[in-house]
């Protein structure tokens, strides 16, 4: 093994091969940190350059683009609160909470480390023990897969925000929203409601965007007319560098465990990286100290998330190169590559490939070290990028935004799907109710409604279908994790409140009589009722369905309806209430944002983009413009507007052959 690395290194020693691979870990850099373009659709896109290249050569420059997007999205969660790809959803709890206290360059810094650690750890494990690991994917079943999807869906704990019952009925809500469009088994299209661009299901690119951005531009950009889109300024340094990778490199038991957290979830075919780093953040906020410190901002968080996103990808390589199972939708596009090049998956790759194999295998070891210097150096510049004034900046990111949601299908419809949940995002984070919990329903529907289906069958099949679920070795070992997960955040917030009982009784009693003489909104009865309705609608709409393709929906519009009750007795008994809006001033600039931002999506298909985006970016920066308008204001505007909208055509209608809409005119 140690000279078919040496041989497979040797590769590197080529200079372009080395050129190839740093060019492809910073074009993955690129493709991770635009919101709505992931791993897999950077690799797609170029996959076809690398045929006229050495095996050795396009592998390389591949390896690179996987690598360096699991890092590249961590930039626009840090800086924007917007994942870049649905893995780098944990990376915002704690990324975006320190930017905002001027710490943007600590959490790059600390995402940048952390994903070259994960990295090279599951280099080693990749290189040494690849076989051994593959063999053990195969003992996933669908029972398998469904309690890894449930123990996924006890993190709802840490992310509720010390409030269960709205975690749990939110995330509900998210697996009826993930049942959305064609089910997998039974081929029956299910709660399209007639649009047939709703099939495919639910843009997840689309959700992340309009739950986590939309509502932080409206809200606090707009609503609260802040100059910039952080709050206080960002000063990188040298120093900040050095201060985050010794305090990351004190903590081995941190990354170690974020590592094989994402290596672990990656060697599982199909289980991906936004339940890794899920997992990993929730581990790290019940075992590390000083836990009440996650979600307010700490590296501990982003390194956490970032360790165990960017071990996966190596991991997910492990079952595609022994046996032929590609472990992620990236890992799916490199087996391509593999095949198009007369590479056979599985044993040929180790004897008869085994120099180009490994050059393959080292590759990914080089791109994560070189996602480091470039996370690192390039810090300084990104940090510096939530400093521009809003009036710039937000309308640049609307716009992406806006193309990010429809270049993942060409649709328009994804559009409107991102906006309608951009405002349900707003509604929800102004009645205290969390997005997350609502987007890990979405994002871990898919694995868990598949489970428990192929599990009734393959359980009726033998005659048992609990013994089935139940008594099978790994099965034992995550229904046990799911108990204490579940279990967890209620004894340690009994211990907690046990300590600070006396001292913050009078505290807690006062800010309670606060809120109920200062709220108008009875948050609790609000989303009760809200709730009753969606399950109502989803039970009416699913009455055609087969048994295997209702079974999942009639379970979570159960658990749902049970939710919905708990909420409403909350609301009559215990009512938490809240203003909306802040100030009439808040809910007009919102309103009037929002209201633009309609009109820009209703223009595109009628206009064409460039010329709806120009409209739209001009009237959204004059709308944001602190000091009285002058001419020499509003031709600087439409300057700027003009060569923004300009850059970004040629970004994804040149360079990334999305077609976007030209207007009716040119039909």
């Amino acid at each position: 093994m140690i000279d078919s690395l040496l041989a497979g290194a040797s590769h590197l020693a080529v200079p372009a091969n080395l050129l190839f691979l740093i060019l492809g870990t910073a074009l993955g850099i690129v493709f991770g940190a635009i919101p709505g373009l992931t791993a897999t659709m950077g690799l797609a896109l170029l996959v076809p350059f690398t045929f006229s290249m050495e095996p050795a050569t396009g592998l390389l420059m591949l390896a690179g683009i996987y690598v360096g997007a699991m890092y590249g999205d961590a930039i626009p969660a840090i800086l924007i609160n917007t994942p870049g790809t649905p893995a780098a959803i944990a990376t915002t709890f704690d990324g975006y909470p320190l930017a905002q206290k001027g710490m943007a360059q600590h959490a790059l810094v600390a995402a940048a480390f952390a994903s070259c650690f994960g990295g090279l750890l599951a280099f080693v494990v990749l290189a040494t023990a690849a076989e051994p690991l593959a063999q053990m994917s195969l003992k996933f079943g669908p029972a398998e897969y469904f309690w890894l999807g449930i123990f996924g869906l006890t993190i709802v704990s840490v992310l509720s925000s010390g409030n269960l019952l709205q975690g749990f009925m939110t995330a509900t809500i998210g697996l009826l929203l993930s049942s959305v469009g064609m089910a997998t088994l039974s081929g029956e299209v299910r709660l399209t409601f007639g649009f047939s661009a709703m099939q495919g299901g639910i843009g997840l690119a689309g959700a992340l965007i309009g739950f986590f951005c939309l509502p932080e531009i409206l809200s606090s950009v707009i609503g609260k007319r802040r100059e910039t889109y952080g709050g206080d300024q960002v000063q990188p340094s040298l120093r900040v560098i050095i201060d985050t990778t010794v305090d990351l490199i004190k903590r081995p038991v941190l990354m170690i465990r974020s590592s094989l957290i994402g290596l672990v979830v990656g060697v599982a075919p199909g289980a991906g990286g936004n339940i890794a780093s899920m997992v990993s953040y929730s581990e790290a906020r019940r075992w590390e100290k000083n836990s009440e410190e996650f979600g307010q901002g700490t590296v501990r968080g982003v390194a956490s998330s970032e360790a165990a996103n960017s071990a996966m990808a190596p991991g997910s390589l492990i079952p595609l190169l022994t046996l032929g199972i590609p472990g992620s939708p990236p890992a799916a596009v490199i087996l391509g590559a593999l095949m198009l090049h007369g590479m056979q998956p599985g044993n040929d790759l180790f004897v008869v490939y085994s120099e180009v194999t490994y050059a393959f295998i080292t590759g990914l070891a080089v791109a994560s070290t070189a996602v480091l210097v470039l996370g690192t150096a390039g810090s300084f510049i990104y940090a510096r990028i939530i400093n521009v004034p809003s009036r710039i900046l937000a309308p640049l990111i609307l716009v992406m935004t806006v193309v990010g949601s429809y270049a993942i299908r060409n649709n328009l419809l994804d559009v409107w799907v991102m906006l309608i949940f951009g405002v349900v995002g707003l509604a929800l984070n102004r009645l205290k109710y969390q997005p997350a919990p609502l987007v890990l329903g979405i994002i871990l529907g898919p694995y868990i409604e598949d489970g428990l289906v192929q599990s009734l069958m393959i359980g009726g099949a033998s005659g048992n279908v609990l013994s089935y679920m139940t008594l099978r070795p790994i099965s034992i070992f995550l229904i046990l994790l799911c108990l204490v997960s579940a279990i967890w955040p209620i004894l340690s917030a009994t211990v907690l409140s046990s300590r600070r009982n006396l001292s913050s009784s009078n505290e807690l009693k006062a800010d309670s009589s606060n809120v109920l003489t200062k709220g108008r909104l009875n948050s609790d009865l609000i989303m009760g009722v809200i709730a009753l309705i969606i399950a109502i609608i989803v039970c009416v709409k699913s009455l055609g369905l087969s048994h295997y393709g209702n079974v999942f929906i009639r379970s979570a519009a159960g658990m749902l309806v049970l939710l919905a009750i708990a909420a409403l007795l909350k609301g009559f008994i215990k009512p938490d209430r809240n203003h909306f809006f802040e100030s009439l001033a808040e809910r007009k600039r919102i309103l009037l944002a929002l209201g633009i931002l309609i009109a820009y999506v209703i223009l595109i298909p009628i206009t064409g983009f460039i010329i709806a985006s120009i409209i739209f970016y001009l009237l959204l920066a004059l709308t944001l413009q602190p000091n009285p308008l002058s001419i020499k204001t509003a031709i600087l505007l439409l300057l700027q507007s003009s060569v923004v909208v300009a850059v970004l055509y040629l970004l994804f209608n040149g360079l990334l052959q999305v077609p976007l809409p030209e207007g009716f005119w040119v039909d």
